[in-house]
């Protein structure tokens, strides 16, 4: 363990599990990680508010770790079949959900701890690897030498991440990376409002594969301008966008609790997905920084993300969110729009089945 008067950062051992904990006495702010299970943050409690929905236990994480926290995507989506070409090699990832492979392994593995972290300058940070030559590489559907390193770091009211993607092997390797942060929407806010600088909309075909430019929707339009979630359209579970440019900020206002999220990450980033859990009470706005079965997309690379991770190839994706007040005024304009009907035409185009 280390810490000081302000901050804090240790491991916690209890019956089902180890935990990371990062504290900010100051702020009422606490950050706590399942190492064993993906690197999850599970619980992110800023400025006294609870930011995240968390799994019950950590037994209901392993079972199900898309589905609470902040799982990592390695690679974000589906890919049907689990199949794809990259590089001249055939790939065939695990079928994890029916005939598809989807949001990767990582979310499941072990990470190490590699250093805990607590002084008054930088406040409390957890720091841990995945090399995806260990498992990925043994069962032979990631024969890669790639190193992956996060950094979370709690401080001054505020959670950061950092994710480095190092190839330190000699051919090039498929790259994808996505977060799904679970933001929580306590039940009774129904004048809460999603805000979120998206550009276009893609549609996929009943495959699940994008053939298709994405396009500018009246869906666009209403996150932009602020979109109350009852409003997002019940026949679809989940949303694609292509960001617009240099905009990558998003805020969630919760005006009856009189706080906002305001969730920020950099140009790593260019797709958002948007999705609302039918098991939770919880928003994901997810960056990605490809969209879903990008190598089995005909789409050029600029429309898919589709990247590769070269010998000695360094990338790095960051993001970050924290808590704020609102403003009375702020908080009654968005009361008020909760009240507006529903918008007519914001399933164009076609629904993207999740």
């Amino acid at each position: 363990m280390s810490g000081g008067a302000r901050y804090e950062a240790c491991v916690e051992t209890g019956q089902d599990g180890r935990t990371v904990v990062l504290m900010d006495r100051e702020t009422d702010s606490m950050a706590a990680f399942a190492p064993d299970i993906g690197f999850n943050l599970i619980r992110c409690r800023l400025a006294g508010t609870e930011t995240i929905v968390g799994p019950p236990t950590l037994a209901t994480l392993a079972a199900r770790s898309s589905e609470y926290g902040v799982p990592l995507l390695w690679p974000p989506g589906r890919i049907g079949g689990g199949t794809f070409a990259f590089g001249g090699h055939d790939y065939a990832y695990p079928l994890n959900e029916g005939a598809n492979h989807l949001h990767g392994e990582i979310r499941r593995m072990p990470w190490q701890i590699a250093a805990l972290e607590a002084d008054e300058e930088r406040g409390a940070a957890a720091v841990a690897e995945l090399r995806l030559s260990g498992e990925a590489g043994r069962s032979g559907y990631y024969p890669h030498e790639v190193v992956l390193r996060l950094t979370w770091r709690l401080s001054g009211g505020r959670i950061e991440g950092a994710l480095e993607a190092i190839n330190e092997g000699k051919d090039i390797a498929p790259y994808g990376f996505g977060l799904h942060p679970y933001f929580a929407m306590p039940a009774g806010e129904g004048s809460a409002e999603l805000v979120a600088p998206v550009a276009l909309q893609y549609s996929a075909d009943a495959d699940g594969v994008f053939r298709r430019l994405p396009i500018r929707t009246p869906l666009c339009e209403a996150l932009g301008d602020g979109l109350t979630p009852d409003r997002l359209p019940a026949d679809v579970d989940h949303f694609v966008f292509h960001l617009e440019e240099r905009a990558r900020s998003c805020r969630i206002a919760l005006p009856e609790a009189g706080v906002q999220f305001r969730f920020d990450f950099d140009e790593a980033f260019g797709y958002l997905i948007v999705f609302k859990p039918p098991w939770a009470d919880a928003v994901s706005l997810e960056p990605w920084t490809c969209v879903s079965d990008a190598f089995n997309s005909p789409l050029p690379a600029e429309w898919t993300g589709a990247a590769g991770l070269r010998p000695g190839e360094r990338r790095t994706a960051a993001w970050s969110w924290r808590v704020e007040p609102m403003t009375a005024a702020g908080a009654a304009g968005m009361a008020g729009m909760a009240g507006m009907a529903g918008m007519a035409g914001m399933a164009e185009p076609a629904p993207t089945k999740g």
